[in-house]
């Protein structure tokens, strides 16, 4: 985790969470259950990727 906090650009991250939230949207809209295992995984992926934007954001403050 520690890397990614380092090296990927806010850029990166900014992509990767969009692509994230895409494929969301799109299994959504192809009916698939918030509660099933790819949305979950999505969900866990997204959730490491705004750890690491509060990482960053809270090291900004300090």
């Amino acid at each position: 985790m520690n890397s990614l906090v380092a090296d990927c650009s806010d850029e990166i991250l900014h992509h990767d969470m969009k692509a994230i939230l895409q494929k969301m949207d799109r299994a959504v809209r192809q009916g698939e259950s918030l509660t099933s295992e790819s949305m979950v995984r999505l969900s866990q992926q997204l959730d490491t990727y705004v750890l690491i934007a509060q990482i960053r954001k809270m090291r900004c403050v300090s």
